[in-house]
């Protein structure tokens, strides 16, 4: 009985060391390489919604940014936007004469980012919901 209770204990305390040992899944994820490409921005709140244009996303100028171009239908818009893991922020900027700013999110998968920003192009602020995806 004591061989067993020892075994078991021991057994347990291996798992326990592989267990906390194990590497995340999200170590193994370049999240810059997922963000990049060709998106379909669909904008479902805001002043010009609903309406549906394509975003590209290419990479910034370090392993945690990203630039969205053409956001807001605009064609000359390149947005940087910061990523931590699945959750990106677009800090206070101007590009093309408008002012962006917010945050988003995306999925598991990185078939859809869930987006929200505030575009002002001096006619006051535009709070805009769109949807990426792929």
């Amino acid at each position: 009985m004591r061989k067993l209770l020892k075994f078991g204990l021991a057994a347990t305390l291996i798992s326990f060391i592989v267990v906390s040992c194990a590497k995340d899944n999200d170590d193994d994820i370049n999240f810059v390489a997922e963000y990049t490409g060709t998106w379909d921005c669909n904008e479902k709140t805001g002043i010009n919604a609903p309406q549906i244009y394509k975003v590209n996303i290419q990479r910034g100028s370090s392993d945690q940014e990203v630039i969205i171009n053409q956001l807001y239908n605009l064609p000359n818009t390149a947005v940087r936007a910061n990523i931590n893991g699945f959750n990106l922020t677009i800090p206070q900027q101007t590009s093309a004469g408008v002012s962006f700013s917010g945050s988003g999110s995306a999925d598991a998968e990185f078939q859809q980012i869930s987006l929200t920003f505030t575009a002002n192009d001096g006619s006051g602020d535009d709070q805009v919901s769109a949807t990426l995806s792929r």
